[in-house]
């Protein structure tokens, strides 16, 4: 994982006090789901000290194959067939139409999404819409300016730096009273403002995701 366990509990603790409660006894669930991910054509701006503003059309890889791996993890917990959940996507960009200006551009530990979703289930499927921040980590070589800092958040190179939202849809290959076998598809959109030396990056994402892994629940 990009984030240390001990510091994301923390955070997790934080959201889940955002998710509503009552008095009625609720279920609750935990996954974690690797998969792959895609996203589409973005414009991509660059603004610099003592330059003008940069502007293209960005292509992303995205390699959730390579460690650390693509995965999405959640813990919600659930009444009949509505529930909350708090999950932390774990994408990563890097940029394939690099140019002489723009030399490399990545934010390969992490263009994590952290979310706070609403779940609703019918027939099966479970429909999930979240909204949430992205925590990025971001690194990059522009006009030969290398930026690889480690400040931002914890002091470990990841920055507070947008927004994020998302809409799944799941079903349940396997599904027990204490486990099951979920596979979700998902398109997320975020936008984010990462840094780099003596300027900033904007960076507005559209992915598409495809994830499958175990459940178990209490």
């Amino acid at each position: 994982m990009t984030l240390k366990s001990y510091k994301i509990t923390f955070i997790y603790i934080a959201l889940l006090l955002a998710i509503p409660a009552t008095g009625q006894k609720r279920n609750w669930a935990i996954e974690f789901m690797p998969g792959i991910s895609i996203t589409s054509p973005m414009p991509l701006k660059v603004d610099q000290q003592g330059y003008e503003r940069m502007k293209i059309t960005a292509k992303y890889k995205t390699e959730p194959f390579t460690s650390p791996i693509y995965y999405s993890y959640r813990l919600g917990t659930f009444k009949n067939n509505k529930g909350w959940s708090i999950e932390l996507n774990h994408l990563k960009v890097f940029l394939s139409n690099t140019n002489n200006v723009i030399q490399q551009l990545s934010v390969s530990h992490g263009y994590n999404q952290v979310y706070i979703n609403h779940h609703i289930s019918k027939d099966k499927y479970m429909w999930i819409l979240g909204a949430g921040a992205v925590i990025a980590h971001p690194e990059s070589k522009i006009r030969d300016q290398i930026y690889n800092d480690k400040g931002g958040l914890f002091n470990d190179g990841y920055y507070l730096s947008g927004i994020a939202s998302q809409l799944a849809i799941q079903y349940p290959l396997i599904d027990t009273k204490h486990f099951s076998l979920p596979v979700e598809a998902k398109i997320s959109a975020a936008y984010s403002k990462i840094p780099i030396t003596n300027g900033n990056a904007y960076i507005p994402i559209v992915a598409f995701h495809l994830l499958m892994g175990p459940c178990f629940k209490w």
